[in-house]
């Protein structure tokens, strides 16, 4: 039987300077990993090639339990009253979890 776990993913568009800020962030908030992905494309800053290391762009994905959220875009909002560029955005998403994580992922869904 598949089932389905609502959860909360972050996607955050940045430099990658913010790289380890952002790992760090996701280990003090407790979550149990993170994707990053090197991108490029134009917004308004202006348009980012990808091509040399200084104008280097990750999409930096994390999902967590709903309750993990609001600390993480604490932390986030710090970061960009410090002035680094970012855009962040929140989606509702389901996980599907293998039968031996079935309790592991509910007990999370309820923090």
């Amino acid at each position: 039987m598949q089932r389905l776990f609502p959860q909360k993913l972050l996607t955050i568009i940045t430099t990658d300077i913010l790289e380890e800020a952002l790992v760090e962030i996701v280990r003090r908030r407790g979550a149990s990993g993170y994707t990053i992905v090197r991108a490029h494309g134009a917004g308004s800053s202006g348009e980012v090639s990808g091509e040399l290391d200084v104008d280097t762009t990750i999409k930096f994905h994390v999902i967590v339990p709903p309750g993990r959220m609001s600390g993480m875009l604490d932390d986030a909002e710090e970061l960009m009253r410090g002035g680094h560029h970012m855009t962040a955005f929140v989606s509702d998403v389901a996980v599907l979890a293998p039968e031996n994580t079935y309790k592991q992922v509910e007990n999370a869904a309820t923090e």
